[in-house]
């Protein structure tokens, strides 16, 4: 019996796989601004009620008041690993992504201090005492490297950082290098 013929998957470069980190980036962080602003919702869908127990219901009724500040967590996290991720490609890449030398090192600039907060969201908690939590004085009081507080559109504060001022950097870097940028070269 033969094997189906199989091709091999086409290459992405590193500009491609830049311009995929910038604009998984900012997707993920306009659709956090867009949940918090309420211009975005996600709904819950109601069960049969006759076919549902009461500790059924409190369940469903307790995830559905925790679904909202958790979806927004995560968006955040995912802006944070994936703006970091694109710093990364940047720093190894600089010279394939056809950067102007100044922009380029503004970015990296701009997203270093999402390396401490990726690394602690990711290895914080790990047991070994390598990386862990450290507080922080922000707008919102005392916060950790694993602590979300949102103050608005614009105050996205993540233990030292307000994400807002990095999603800055990294959407004037999508329209350098994201794939409508790529898009015009071709």
């Amino acid at each position: 019996m033969e094997e189906p013929a199989t091709s091999p998957s086409p290459e992405t470069t590193p500009a491609q796989a830049f311009a995929l980190l910038l604009e998984t980036a900012c997707e993920d962080f306009e659709n956090l601004q867009d949940l918090i602003s309420s211009e975005l919702r996600v709904l819950a869908h109601g069960q049969n009620e006759a076919n549902v127990s009461n500790t059924e219901k409190r369940k469903k009724a307790f995830r559905t008041l925790r679904a909202p500040l958790t979806i927004q967590m995560a968006l955040a996290k995912s802006f944070v690993f994936n703006a970091r991720r694109a710093n990364r490609v940047c720093n190894l890449n600089r010279g394939t992504l056809g950067l102007d030398r100044t922009q380029r090192k503004e970015f990296l600039k701009a997203t270093e201090p999402l390396i401490a907060v990726r690394d602690v969201n990711e290895h914080g908690f790990d047991g070994n005492g390598s990386l862990k939590p450290s507080m922080h004085l922000q707008d919102g009081g005392m916060l950790d490297e694993t602590s979300l507080v949102v103050n608005g559109r614009d105050k996205i504060l993540m233990g030292p950082l307000n994400l807002y001022d990095i999603y800055v950097a990294v959407a004037r870097m999508r329209e350098l290098a994201g794939f409508n940028a790529l898009s015009k070269q071709a």
